[in-house]
């Protein structure tokens, strides 16, 4: 289906009301503060008390995962059975141009009528087919009238549609809309499920990248899960044993892989020997989509030296295809971007914030880059550094990557990061890294990622046994060579976000502030949002933030906003 009106809509309701180094020498004080709660905090159970739709959603999503992965595979195959079977019924959408709400319909009777006496609802045509016929393998949803904002809600959880029932009067039950499933299986797909909580209504979507654009673009839509699954193919998943796929967040189309059917440059004629790795630093200063030709199984690939990218090659994609590690040989740096550094041709009066190059890496490995001794722009960055244009990375792996081991702001063992164009998030999707003992990155801050004031959006990813090695914090205290903070990811600056999705965050380490985490937004203004994670075992360091084990945060008040996320030691 197309959604060529996502733009549209979502340019509508942007207008609406959404419901470093200092902090490291306060928290050294015994000054840390807590920056936000967790979940299961006092705080957030006086939220849900306020706002019952935060107990209405934790309902649905308990119902809908339940029978989910645990009921085994012959359950998804008999569903695929059932499906078949089954007589759709179309779901169609409508936009209130007055509200900004969505309504949805599953009458042919009730679409012609809003058609031709409602001017102020835009038909938006088919939203998804649900079915219906009811099936043993099937659940009925239920729809509710809102008569105070004059919205629908469907929900598939009795449990959800009881407390609706009991708490909110202003909802009139309409009985049963279609029938849906609460289990993943061939032929359904999700439906995801956000909440306004500013306007009172629900919005519902199959489409993934629409989905991802909402949960990037507009905060006010609260994100609460897949409500439930209706007839169609699922999108294509991402490769398994790459990233963390516990519980896996819709990512907006800007992280997405780039296409590269037809690559610019193709390293290699079919054999591994034929993979070279000074063919890998010539084809990324030519730039362009640059794919292998290695064989059919995996191959790792080392650089004789460091593979540079040239401003003046705007688009630069390396695939591997899931086939290719790139390898430092413990002795280089794997990958640079530096848009104000002159060897590299600089491109523009304004190097710290131009739009090109636009650098991705995708379906590939990096494994044992060392930058140490590289201290361009303040260094780090064992695998890969990147200064200025843009850059994402998608279905990829970081092992066994270093850099420095001390320093204040030394950082980034995987990646380091700085001057992105406008601001915008380096995104890092479904990729892995450390992943196991022994496959961690280490640095004297950042084992994992790196910033100075740029934006992390992390989705669907795993980060463990990462370290932070340094000692002595930012500023670094007397007599020490600083460092040491920020386990998995290290974030310093003014005004930046970090985004963590649908991610794992485990067994990292680091020896003063946030095991997991170091986040310091220098003039209190960076915002950080945690959702549908889990962080679990990165062990208590020097200084943290209190109630959020493995982070120090010091950030806007509020943050950061922590939903379906666990926090543990």
């Amino acid at each position: 289906m197309a959604w060529g009106w996502v733009s549209v809509w979502l340019l509508g309701v942007a207008s609406l009301t959404g419901c470093g180094g200092n902090g490291a020498a306060e928290a050294a004080g015994g000054k840390a503060v807590a920056a936000g709660d967790t979940s299961t905090s006092a705080s957030a159970m006086e939220t849900a008390e306020r706002d019952p739709w935060l107990k209405a959603a934790e309902l649905n999503a308990a119902e809908v995962q339940q029978s989910g992965p645990s009921d085994g595979e012959d359950r998804a195959t008999s569903k695929a059975f059932a499906a078949k079977a089954l007589t759709p019924v179309n779901v169609y959408r409508f936009y209130n141009r007055n509200t900004s709400a969505h309504f949805y319909t599953a009458s042919a009777a009730e679409r012609d009528s809003v058609i031709s006496t409602l001017p102020a609802m835009s038909y938006e045509g088919l939203a998804f087919q649900a079915s219906s016929t009811a099936d043993s393998l099937l659940s009925p949803v239920y729809r509710f009238f809102n008569g105070q904002t004059g919205v629908h809600f469907y929900t598939i959880s009795q449990s959800e549609r009881d407390h609706i029932i009991a708490t909110l009067p202003q909802f009139t039950y309409e009985g049963v809309a279609y029938q849906a499933s609460t289990v993943a299986g061939s032929g359904f797909r999700p439906l995801y499920r956000f909440y306004v909580p500013s306007r009172g209504f629900h919005f519902f979507t199959t489409s993934s990248a629409e989905a991802g654009q909402v949960i990037a673009h507009l905060p006010q839509y609260r994100y609460e899960g897949i409500g439930y699954h209706v007839l169609g193919q699922a999108d294509p998943q991402p490769p398994s044993g790459v990233g963390y796929h516990g519980n896996p967040v819709p990512v907006p189309p800007e992280g997405l892989a780039v296409d590269t059917s037809q690559p610019n440059h193709l390293i290699g004629s079919g054999t591994p020997p034929s993979c070279t790795g000074q063919a890998v630093v010539d084809a990324v200063a030519l730039g362009g989509k640059i794919r292998f030709n290695c064989g059919p199984n995996p191959v790792t690939i080392t650089l004789p030296r460091t593979a540079k990218v040239f401003n003046n090659r705007p688009d630069v994609t390396l695939d591997g295809g899931g086939l290719v590690t790139l390898s430092g040989g413990d002795s280089v740096r794997i990958l640079y971007q530096n848009t104000c550094d002159s060897a590299q041709v600089w491109t523009t009066p304004h190097c710290n914030n131009q739009e090109t190059p636009r650098l991705t890496v995708q379906n590939i490995g990096f494994t044992q880059g060392n930058s140490i001794g590289q201290l361009t722009d303040g260094g780090g960055g064992g695998a890969i550094f990147v200064r200025g244009g843009q850059f994402k990375i998608v279905n990829s792996v970081f092992t066994n990557n270093r850099c420095e081991t001390t320093g204040p702001d030394m950082g980034g063992g995987a990646v380091r990061v700085l001057s992105i164009y406008q601001n915008q998030p380096v995104y890092v999707v479904g990729s892995t890294f450390g992943g196991g003992l022994g496959l961690g990155n280490r640095c004297s801050n950042g084992g994992a990622l790196s910033s100075i004031g740029v934006s992390y959006s992390v989705y669907n990813s795993l980060l463990t046994h990462n370290a932070a090695v340094g000692h002595g914090a930012n500023p670094a205290q007397a007599g020490t060579p600083g460092g040491g903070s920020g386990g998995a990811i290290y974030n310093d600056g003014n005004t930046f976000t970090l985004s963590v999705y649908g991610s794992m965050v485990s067994d990292n380490t680091g020896v003063e502030g946030g095991s997991a985490v170091f986040y310091v937004s220098n003039d209190r203004s960076g915002l950080m949002t945690l959702s549908d994670s889990v962080f679990v075992r990165n062990p208590a360091t020097n200084f943290g933030t209190a109630g959020l084990p493995g982070f120090f945060v010091l950030a806007a008040p509020g943050q950061p906003v922590v939903t379906r996320t666990s926090i543990s030691n």
